[in-house]
């Protein structure tokens, strides 16, 4: 308004209410009103009136003003002399009272020219904000264009607004920073220790006057920190800090709106530059890692320098893990993505797992090297000390309560790898492929197997190749695997529970939860259907090598030994 009045044409023109300090309202519109008003008045309009409809009457006057006011317009112009004479003083208290500024123009002045200045000064900034938001855009783009990045992005809107600027992920970490952004960055990162999740302070409680649905007032250690959404593609990127001195819904005008939206977009397509280095670089990292599991090395002077330039270090010992999760497809089902096939979901999921792994390991300061395949997760993990649980043990821990926090309801099963190394990435992956098949056959799933714990099981592999042993631990332990799943009563569990027990036929009893008499009974029918005395230990033994045979042979996917459950 205070630009409006020193437009010639309203040279004339005297303000009679409102007082100076409100002539800094924004002005949108310009209109031409009599009574009645109703719902023709717009926000931050200026009205022009005759007050025709109320020529002399205080009361009509007093009731129009009102309604304007209340129509939140910008000011009101009213030309007097013919139906008003002179405003009245109550109607100018009133307006006083409220800060509604009521401009009086001599009836010689038209409107025509009033309406015409104003529309095309509302042309000229409209030109001019367009301008200038094409001109941030080409600048911004020529800082994209130039790879220069998120600091030169941050240092730019700092220029213009003269606000401490950062750019983080949508973690949290500082990825771009502004000159004299060092307090706002000291202050953020005691704020994000604080809170669990940047995302979550978007669903807190915003004013009803603030109108950005992108952007959100933070109150940190009494500094106003606006944050606003960088995103693409529905996809959240991060976010990006402006320090102010105070919540103010006026900082949003011509001149830092477009500025802040060129900002993010920019922001965003640095973000999903970096995300397909990223991509690459982890396809070759997954690629190399693999490789090293699998033995396919060509030789090792090929392997260092391509470990350097993946910015890995063979020049330490590793140990490896490997991780089966168990439940992938079902929390898929209960939890579906509707923007992901399985595929996709799974793809993000390895993404998250070796994010984890990098994280545990830097937390323990430990080098890490690891690769999502076949629904199985490979992690090479840097050992410090001949006694190579001291480290994984503690490593292991920490890895298990990350991916617990991020999905509460995954099973994983692991398996430990007792060599490590140099050059021992072959061998220790076999020997973590064999502890976990091995643990997952005896113990179930969601269990931690090492290898050297997988002693015995694998001397009876060894075992179960000779033909003759297959023979006579097939006939021993067929009866009672057919007669298990033909009656429902699992006569291998009760067996197993027996021998724990030390042929005790009490304990063994109150273990199955069974009677004394049942208990007996069902041990006749083993020795009836095997042919041994379980009085006798070389025929306990030979049952019981029967059973250990016939249990690591057993595919957890296909039939074989009834549920525990089943008594």
């Amino acid at each position: 308004m205070e630009n409006i009045l020193s437009f010639e044409v309203l040279k004339e023109a005297k303000q009679m209410a409102g007082g100076n300090g409100n002539l800094d309202k924004p002005v949108e519109w310009v209109s031409i009103i009599e009574t009645p008003v109703e719902d023709f008045v717009r926000k931050n309009e200026v009205v022009l009136t005759t007050g025709i409809g109320c020529r002399n009457d205080e009361k009509k006057l007093l009731s129009f003003v009102k309604e304007v006011m209340d129509s939140d317009a910008a000011a009101l112009i009213m030309a007097v002399g013919r139906y008003v004479r002179e405003i009245p003083k109550g109607v100018l208290a009133y307006a006083d009272t409220h800060g509604f500024p009521i401009i009086e123009i001599p009836w010689e002045v038209r409107f025509a020219e009033i309406s015409q200045a104003i529309s095309q000064a509302l042309h000229r900034q409209e030109h001019e904000g367009v301008k200038m938001s094409e001109e941030f855009r080409k600048q911004l783009l020529e800082i994209i264009l130039e790879g220069k990045g998120l600091n030169e992005i941050c240092t730019y809107v700092y220029k213009h607004l003269k606000a401490p600027v950062l750019i983080l992920d949508k973690r949290g970490v500082i990825k771009g920073r502004s000159k004299n952004g060092h307090e706002l960055e000291e202050i953020w990162q005691s704020y994000l220790y604080h809170t669990v999740d940047p995302l979550s302070m978007f669903h807190e409680e915003t004013p009803e006057s603030f109108s950005q649905p992108n952007m959100h007032w933070l109150d940190i250690e009494q500094e106003s920190v606006l944050q606003i959404l960088i995103q693409s593609a529905r996809e959240i990127q991060g976010f990006l800090l402006i320090s102010l001195p105070e919540p103010q819904e006026n900082f949003f005008n011509d001149h830092t709106l477009p500025l802040l939206e060129h900002a993010v977009t920019a922001s965003a397509l640095c973000f999903l530059h970096d995300h397909a280095v990223l991509e690459t670089e982890m396809r070759l990292r997954d690629d190399f890692v693999w490789s090293l599991a699998k033995g396919q090395v060509s030789s090792w002077d090929a392997a260092l320098s391509r470990a350097k330039s993946l910015g890995y270090s063979l020049n330490v010992p590793y140990l490896c893990l490997l991780a089966r999760p168990e439940n992938l497809r079902v929390l898929y089902d209960h939890n579906p993505q509707p923007h992901a096939s399985y595929e996709q979901w799974l793809h993000h999921l390895g993404s998250m797992f070796e994010e984890e792994v990098f994280h545990a390991g830097r937390t323990m300061q430990l080098k890490t090297m690891c690769t999502f395949q076949r629904e199985e997760l490979v992690v090479f993990v840097e050992v410090r000390s001949e006694r190579n649980m001291e480290t994984i043990f503690p490593f292991l821990d920490l890895l298990q309560y990350r991916l617990e926090q991020k999905l509460p309801q995954l099973t994983v099963s692991w398996g430990v790898a007792k060599t490590s190394g140099k050059q021992s990435f072959y061998d220790s992956f076999q020997e973590a492929r064999t502890a976990l098949d091995i643990g997952r056959r005896q113990r179930g799933k969601g269990y931690i197997s090492t290898y050297a714990d997988t002693r015995f099981d694998r001397a009876l592999m060894a075992l179960a190749e000779n033909n003759e042993l297959k023979q006579i631990t097939d006939a021993t332990i067929a009866p009672i695997v057919h007669y298990s799943k033909e009656r429902g009563i699992d006569l291998i569990h009760t067996f197993v529970v027996y021998n724990q027990h030390k042929g005790n036929v009490s304990q063994t009893a109150r273990a199955l939860n069974l009677h004394r008499q049942s208990l007996l009974y069902r041990l006749k029918k083993i020795e009836n259907m095997t042919g041994c005395d379980l009085d006798n230990p070389e025929d306990m033994f030979l049952i019981d090598l029967s059973i250990r045979l016939h249990t690591l042979g057993y595919d957890g996917d296909k039939e074989g030994v009834l549920e525990r459950g089943n008594g």
